[in-house]
């Protein structure tokens, strides 16, 4: 039996209590599946909200569970129908909900999740993309159908997935506008923003009636003043305020848990009502897909990682508690090998 290291959740709870790095067996790939070495992989807010069990009610996780949603490695065995990689690519990967995986030396991925990672980049720097990639391309495009010359306001720019939206958003000729406070000011402005607010010195919630879009990546009372900072019919694309009718649907069978879903929602279909104004909360799906789409703009160099730190393997705790701080300026790596 072959084994492997692997960052697993023993339980819901901080990552000290909880995170454990485990030598488990080593997986085989399946059919329709693909076995990725791991050289490193990027950490995103839903692997400690899903550690510390806030995302239970919708996602409840099996214990022990192997973590991790981005990845990015060399191919180290495929299933025997897969038809669109070879041992030895270089590749990149978001994990599902289902599957994570990612926080190992080995990962075992669906074929449809894997792309050939970007040639220009590092096995660090690809793995910076999946996720953030993924979930921007899903609510701008297929969900939002933005076009160039509408306006965006992006909440925290200076943020891994703030970061990679507002570059994205320029390359779809957006008008882009973010916040952050002022000492990323104008480290954001490069990235692409054409106007920065910072939070600590301008009333975010004083801007009315602006936007086309509004990219809401915190939550809280930011949902529901998204919808003041739009315009009439505009559109708010969340990845932290309540669940919208779709994310109800999907994941809620309990009545109970729909009952209460609908009652998170209430205020926020009531402002969407008064704007006459789209309202999308979303969760991201895997897709080899589109990340194969985005090669161009990240091998021209028009959408670049950007990359705060990056762990060793064995300080997976540390990784963890250092996201959870809030104080990363791009994404946070975990080397591997």
């Amino acid at each position: 039996m072959s084994t492997m290291r692997a960052w697993q959740a023993m339980q819901y709870g901080n990552e000290r209590d909880s995170l454990r790095l485990n030598t488990i067996e080593r997986p085989l790939p399946k059919a329709d599946e693909v076995c990725i070495k791991v050289h490193a992989a990027s950490l995103n807010p839903i692997d400690y909200k899903l550690l510390h069990g806030d995302l239970k009610k919708v996602m409840p996780m099996p214990f022990p569970i192997t973590m991790g949603f981005d990845a990015a490695g060399v191919v180290d065995g495929i299933g025997s129908s897969v038809t669109r990689f070879k041992v030895g690519d270089k590749v990149y990967v978001r994990a599902s909900r289902e599957s994570l995986r990612a926080f190992a030396e080995y990962t075992v991925q669906p074929e449809a999740f894997v792309a050939l990672m970007p040639s220009t980049c590092s096995f660090e720097q690809s793995a910076s993309f999946p996720l953030v990639a993924l979930t921007t391309v899903q609510g701008f495009v297929d969900r939002a159908h933005l076009k160039s010359g509408d306006s965006i306001l992006i909440h925290a720019g200076s943020g891994g997935l703030g970061s990679f939206a507002i570059q994205y958003a320029k390359q779809m000729g957006l008008i882009v506008h973010t916040t952050t406070s002022s000492k990323n000011a104008d480290w954001v402005q490069k990235l692409g923003a054409d106007k920065v607010f910072c939070y600590d010195q301008v009333d975010i919630g004083a801007i009315h009636n602006q936007y086309d879009a509004v990219f809401d990546t915190l939550g809280g009372k930011e949902t529901l003043q998204a919808f003041v900072q739009i315009k009439s019919g505009g559109v708010v694309i969340s990845v932290a305020g309540p669940p919208d009718i779709e994310m109800r649907e999907k994941f809620a069978s309990n009545p109970i848990v729909r009952f209460v879903m609908w009652m998170m929602s209430r205020k926020v279909y009531a402002a969407a009502k008064t704007k006459n104004a789209r309202y999308f909360r979303y969760m991201t799906e895997s897709s080899g897909e589109q990340l194969n789409q985005l090669m161009p703009l990240i091998e021209q160099g028009k959408i670049k990682p950007v990359i705060d730190r990056v762990f060793p393997f064995e300080q997976g705790i540390e990784a963890f508690e250092y996201l959870v701080a809030g104080r990363a300026k791009g994404k946070v790596i975990i080397k591997i090998t």
